[in-house]
């Protein structure tokens, strides 16, 4: 998998940018705030259809005109890809266009087409936030590996729209509480394709992701749990109805799913340190980009975020030698001062300041 050409308009502080990438290590390096995170966002949402860090899709949009275009060509097995994302303003909303070589896609049919891993400092909250972004993690790793699991996902929120909406109109005597039989079917059918497909990643992950933590360093034995529904789906559903009644909203399903991260045997959300934190984060990230290997046939493009803060020297170097011996890394950094000379020596290096990116040397 290799990004070979990016382009971006007006997207954030991006007015204007055309670059074609390494296949190998590509560094960014610029001080914060110049748009070294910006840029990776924007790749990422290549492969992932949104991006993983704004809340509202009009903060994309950049200040030079009412509409942004991220335009990149890519390479998968051998075949060279055009894709396309355009956002137009309307109002308070932007709206976003998908191409694929040229024609008109969902959003969700776009991952699968390009695939990466991202690191960034938000994802510390893979181990200090809620489930939410957890659930996130798995979920930007199973779009693009499980054909038909965007798709899912995209219903089992429809689903629960329409389930929640319908508990509170039972509840308030409107309709009568037989009519939410089909909805509590397709939540179960829905719900357990998301469910055992997680389910399969994390028994997946979990081994790779032990064994990429001792590599980097960490001294402690890194566990991951999946924590799904305790029992059949359906049950679980039937079981809960009258509560849901009582709250109005569904309580059970893979939106209340977790993946609980084991340091030494303890919660690492209060057992770790910032430094174990982040050592556990890059293990799972390392963990998922084999994962889409193995289940793609090659490896993807690494978005690497600021990703040598607050590791010492020795798990810098594991972590570098690491990811400089697979496919396409894309690092962003301060300086070039953490980088082994060698992988310097082989990279191509660029500087990036308020929106400009150019070549070094």
């Amino acid at each position: 998998m290799l990004l070979r050409r990016l382009q971006l308009r007006n997207h954030r502080n991006y007015a204007h940018l055309d670059i074609s990438m390494e296949p190998g290590v590509n560094v960014f390096v610029g001080a914060n705030g110049q748009g070294k995170t910006n840029l990776l966002e924007a790749v990422a949402m290549l492969a992932l259809s949104a991006s993983p860090r704004a809340r509202r899709e009009l903060e994309l949009v950049g200040p030079v005109a009412p509409a942004s275009r991220i335009e990149a060509e890519v390479e998968s097995a051998g075949r060279r890809i055009e894709l396309t994302i355009t956002l137009t303003v309307e109002g308070d909303r932007a709206r976003r266009t998908i191409e694929v070589d040229g024609a008109r896609r969902r959003a969700f049919d776009l991952p699968g087409n390009f695939r990466v891993t991202l690191f960034w400092p938000d994802d510390l909250g893979l181990i200090k936030a809620g489930p939410d972004q957890r659930r996130r993690f798995l979920n930007q790793l199973l779009v693009q590996v499980v054909p038909g699991y965007a798709r899912a996902l995209s219903g089992l929120r429809r689903i629960l729209e329409q389930r929640n909406s319908l508990l509170k109109r039972i509840a308030a005597g409107d309709e009568a509480a037989d009519s939410l039989e089909v909805w509590n079917s397709e939540l179960v059918r829905v719900g357990s394709e998301v469910v055992n497909a997680r389910a399969s990643a994390v028994r997946e992950l979990a081994p790779a992701a032990a064994r990429c933590h001792s590599e980097i360093g960490g001294g402690e034995r890194l566990e991951i749990d999946y924590l799904g529904p305790p029992e059949d789906l359906a049950e679980v559903v039937h079981n809960s109805l009258a509560e849901d009644l009582r709250r109005g909203v569904t309580s059970v399903g893979p939106h209340r799913d977790d993946l609980r991260v084991l340091l030494d045997g303890q919660d690492a959300r209060g057992y770790a340190s910032q430094g174990q934190q982040r050592t556990a984060v890059v293990s799972l990230k390392l963990a998922e980009a084999e994962l889409v290997a193995r289940r793609t046939g090659e490896p993807p493009v690494l978005l690497l975020d600021d990703v040598l803060s607050e590791l010492d020297l020795e798990r810098r170097g594991a972590l570098l030698r690491h990811v400089a011996g697979g496919g396409q890394v894309v690092i962003t950094s301060v300086d070039v001062g953490p980088f082994p000379p060698e992988l310097i020596a082989g990279a191509a290096i660029w500087t990036v300041e308020a929106g400009d990116v150019k070549p070094c040397g």
